[in-house]
């Protein structure tokens, strides 16, 4: 595993850059924010080491964090799917079951035959 960067190596409007950039900011937002051009935030992305491992430590840590949120979210969204297939709109009750199983990859093409769970199934 590679040792985080040394974020005292950066510079108050590195760590600013970091901040508005993981947000989703441009080079030139974030240029005029932090009160350089937008070629040194270029620059500070595409060629300063230290500016760079601390970005990518920041956008994992961003990711980490949404990605435990989205598996929060999951027992509510399959109760929400499992409420459509009870819908009295034949339309939302398709709507669901297609979506049940595309995530469990029984809609669309045909595949390989499937191991674990799917494998498990008893046929009829």
């Amino acid at each position: 595993m590679a040792a985080k960067p040394d974020r005292s190596r950066l510079s108050v409007e590195q760590e600013n850059a970091i901040d508005l950039l993981i947000q989703g900011r441009t080079d030139r937002e974030t240029a005029e924010s932090v009160g350089v051009t937008r070629q040194t935030v270029c620059e500070w992305r595409l060629k300063n080491m230290e500016f760079r491992e601390a970005l990518n430590l920041r956008r994992r840590e961003l990711w980490d964090g949404q990605t435990e949120r989205l598996r929060g979210l999951v027992s509510k969204a399959v109760d929400v799917l499992e409420g459509g297939l009870q819908a009295e709109d034949p339309r939302l009750q398709q709507a669901a079951a297609v979506h049940i199983l595309k995530a469990v990859s029984l809609y669309g093409t045909p595949r390989e035959p499937q191991t674990g769970f799917l494998a498990s199934m008893p046929e009829d």
